[in-house]
């Protein structure tokens, strides 16, 4: 016999819930292990034990351990890239620059040793459901950063197109991030080193 229509919406509320409830411990305990162990060190089997779902639930939501990495990391950079503050036109143009990679440096300060491997993933790993939702994060705080520098573009050298500028500026302090965070672990001095470092690359676009 079928389901009355009115117990439907109950039933998929139910099922929502659920796949929800389970997601949740699944990127809870990916966050532990990933912390406690490092991302290399863990496997999907201890992730779906300390969730208590089945190895074959975990891979519903994510396909691959990289794809687990970038759900996980997702899960904190989405609410801090959307709730990130629209970019102060009074600010100068290195703090603004800053002040927009600010999400993504707060993100891997959070797990040192899972950064280069969530880089990694974005700029070299399959594609995946996860990593496309990564990539789109990470645009939009790379089109903060060409928002800032666009009224500088007439200076820039070579014939420099914002893309190209932008794109540079952004990978070049990604990588200053992967020293900072990486090398430096518990330096108290990120901040600064960072801002030198965008001080230099805005001088070579003719922006300082």
């Amino acid at each position: 016999m079928l389901p009355a229509m009115a117990e439907l919406p109950t039933r998929l509320g139910r099922r929502e819930r659920n796949k929800a409830e389970k997601r949740d411990r699944i990127v809870g305990a990916a966050t532990t292990l990933f912390t406690e162990r490092g991302y290399d060190n863990t496997t999907t089997q201890q992730v779906s034990e300390k969730a208590d779902v089945a190895e074959g639930t975990l891979f519903r939501f994510a396909a691959t351990k990289s794809e687990l990495l970038l759900m996980v990391v997702n899960a904190k950079l989405r609410p801090v890239v959307e709730e990130a503050p629209d970019t102060d036109p009074t600010l100068p143009v290195d703090e603004a620059v800053l002040r927009a990679f600010d999400p993504l440096v707060q993100i891997l300060d959070l797990q040192p040793n899972n950064a280069a491997p969530f880089l990694r993933e974005i700029y070299f790993g399959a594609d995946g459901d996860h990593r496309r939702e990564t990539i789109d994060l990470v645009q939009e705080l790379e089109h903060k950063v060409a928002a800032i520098i666009a009224p500088h573009h007439e200076a820039f050298p070579d014939g420099l197109t914002l893309q190209e500028a932008s794109e540079w500026v952004f990978f070049a302090l990604i990588s200053a991030v992967l020293d900072q965070v990486i090398d430096n672990p518990t330096t108290t001095d990120r901040n600064d080193a960072l801002r030198k470092r965008v001080r230099v690359l805005l001088r070579g676009l003719n922006v300082l």
